[in-house]
């Protein structure tokens, strides 16, 4: 026990931080039920996942055209505006983790599509998605506007 405090006396900030971090990693990615996280897991996705396992939350699915789907938890009860604030989060966390970091604009993105379920355009912000028959694990795919909606 003494050798360990004095190891961890010596150690300076940074050092912990890195052990600590290699720890985590190494915890993460040998265990079965943590294995599918990112090593870089934010505290808000460990919320959000164990609350989709309580059955709290849902999980979407956003198809895009030419890309991987994004996986998307959220509130059951959450309105369409909740939605899309979560898409854009979960976009940026991923563009973060996986490769060219590009501006986007999403005031831009709403404007030009829409989001669909079944044909269904999810169209009224405030409204829960679940009035339009979304459910766990369901799909949802953007829809470029027509001309007159804009």
């Amino acid at each position: 026990m003494e050798d360990w405090k004095s190891i961890v006396t010596t150690l300076t900030h940074d050092e912990v931080v890195e052990v600590t971090k290699s720890s985590l990693c190494t915890l993460i990615s040998t265990d079965p039920v943590l294995s599918d996280l990112p090593l870089d897991v934010i505290t808000e996705e460990i919320l959000l996942l164990t609350a989709a396992e309580h059955g709290k939350c849902i999980t979407i699915f956003i198809r895009r055209e030419n890309e991987p789907p994004l996986r998307v938890i959220v509130p059951q009860s959450a309105t369409v505006r909740a939605l899309k604030k979560s898409i854009a989060r979960h976009f940026e966390l991923s563009q973060q983790r996986n490769g060219p970091q590009v501006k986007i604009s999403w005031k831009y993105i709403w404007k030009t599509y829409d989001l669909c379920f079944d044909g269904i355009t999810l169209d009224d912000e405030n409204g829960p998605i679940d009035s339009y028959g979304v459910s766990n694990k369901e799909s949802l795919t953007f829809k470029k506007r027509s001309g007159k909606n804009r």
